[in-house]
């Protein structure tokens, strides 16, 4: 998936944080806290630790997305 798209879900999932890839590479994610990562896996790692419910969100965003219901 291209990274643009992943930032566009990441955004709907977690409004509250401020999520960007830098023209560095680097994943950054402001909320509570600052985290960032090289990667998208290492930056929802982070994500996961920060938001006890981060996995149900995701699963819950997709599931609702196959229903064709996109917030």
């Amino acid at each position: 998936m291209n990274d643009g798209i992943l930032l566009l879900f990441l955004r709907q999932i977690f409004p509250e944080w401020s999520i960007t890839r830098g023209a560095d590479g680097v994943w950054r994610a402001s909320g509570r806290v600052r985290v960032w990562a090289s990667s998208v896996e290492g930056v929802l790692d982070a994500l996961a630790t920060a938001e006890p419910d981060a996995g149900a969100r995701v699963r819950s965003f997709f599931a609702d997305a196959g229903r064709g219901c996109l917030r």
